[in-house]
């Protein structure tokens, strides 16, 4: 082989290389980036552990024998409405309980077995439903979300097994469902009558434990609570007792506060409360009472709240947020805020043109920041749905981009 084709070739070579490094350069470097504005809350307030004060009546209930419990935690019970079954022996009221478990595990198995065509079931999109329940039973664990724990973690392991029949891991559930309604009317056979009852004296939120909180944290005792209630509720232990009928959906939240934060109140003040209990994340509340100590330092401060549910029922205490300063606008990150010619505003893309955007910020973080929404729609000001620059060099009102 001569010189030239020799040159010609590792000249070929270099090109291709090069074209290839370019390609990808263009895909991993991106001279510009950018981010949709979109319509944001934020808040600052005072973070405290509340102490939750409800009506709570005691079930009542002496006799001797193995119960069993028909209420759900948090359930809405009625008057006179059955919260448990008694049975001589335990043998009888765990036959019960087994039974009520073969159902549920039945029920889910069928689901299970639901997928009638793998092909047409996305494997990605079971992964993403398998993150996203247990995400969300890791969330509702942590942040009292009792009641639906048991439902998301009963749907993650639908999605999981659903993944194991996708991929062929095993062939279906058939034999498994066969063999679990074959012991469950086995049981059932089996199943004698409860000797007695136990039946809810009021209708509300049937709660099965007893913390021992129930006669310091009183409701008819409310006025009088001062930090020294605080004390009391370290040393307190759970009590004995079948279990408790939450009866109002009045109820109250003591706190502690120090003299910076209590003086930003007044009885009667109208607040909101940001918790992590699911289902009551933002609760409306008013200032009932401000109890403040002799040396004026701290302050037990008490909300009341007429929003009742099976979570806050089952909860005694919680951190929140007392809303003291609260914006809505438009979420822009700090990245892209520019100063130009003395204005402070972003630059946008509208179709390949930059245009400058001027902002008037209201509320800012390490992170990001809102900017009040020109609810006129001018031309000139951000608006919703704007793609924001967050990256890129030497950009101007009216720059053209590729």
């Amino acid at each position: 082989m001569n010189k030239g084709a020799t040159f010609i070739k590792i000249f070929i070579s270099v090109l291709v290389l090069a074209f290839l490094g370019y390609q990808t350069y263009s895909v991993i470097y991106k001279p510009i980036t950018t981010a949709t504005a979109v319509y944001y809350d934020a808040f600052k307030g005072i973070d405290i552990n509340g102490y939750f004060v409800r009506e709570e009546k005691l079930i009542d209930y002496t006799a001797t024998g193995n119960e069993r419990y028909v209420a759900k935690e948090g359930e809405k019970v009625s008057k006179d409405g059955v919260v448990a079954e008694v049975y001589s022996d335990s043998t009888t009221a765990a036959a019960y309980s087994r039974a009520e478990e073969l159902e549920q595990q039945i029920a889910t198995l069928k689901t299970m077995n639901s997928v009638s065509d793998p092909s047409s079931v996305d494997l990605a999109t079971i992964g993403g439903k398998i993150k996203k329940q247990y995400t969300q039973y890791l969330f509702s664990a942590d942040n009292g979300g009792f009641l639906s724990s048991d439902t998301v973690a009963n749907e993650l392991l639908i999605q999981m097994n659903r993944k194991q029949v996708l991929t062929g891991e095993v062939q279906g559930f058939d034999s498994m469902i066969t063999s679990l309604e074959a012991e469950l009317t086995k049981v059932k056979n089996g199943l004698g009558a409860p000797i007695n009852t136990i039946k809810a004296e009021a209708s509300g939120f049937f709660v099965s434990n007893i913390d021992g909180f129930e006669a310091i944290l009183n409701i008819n005792n409310i006025d009088n609570f001062d930090t020294t209630i605080f004390d009391k509720l370290s040393s307190a232990k759970p009590g004995n007792g079948f279990g408790k009928i939450v009866t109002s959906y009045d109820w109250f939240i003591v706190s502690k506060m120090t003299g910076d934060d209590y003086l930003r109140f007044s009885q009667g003040d109208s607040v909101i409360l940001k918790t992590t209990i699911e289902g009551s994340e933002e609760l409306s509340a008013t200032v009932y009472k401000i109890n403040v100590d002799e040396n004026k330092n701290e302050a037990a401060v008490i909300f009341s709240c007429n929003i009742m549910n099976g979570n806050i029922a089952v909860t005694r205490n919680a951190k929140m947020t007392v809303v003291t300063e609260s914006y809505s606008g438009i979420r822009i990150s700090n990245k892209a805020i520019r100063v130009v010619n003395g204005q402070t505003g972003v630059y946008i893309i509208q179709g390949s043109i930059v245009k400058f955007r001027p902002v008037e910020i209201i509320y800012t973080t390490e992170t990001f920041s809102l900017c009040k929404r020109d609810e006129n729609n001018l031309s000139e000001a951000i608006r919703l749905y704007d793609e924001v620059i967050e990256k890129g060099k030497n950009l101007y009102d009216g720059k053209y981009i590729n």
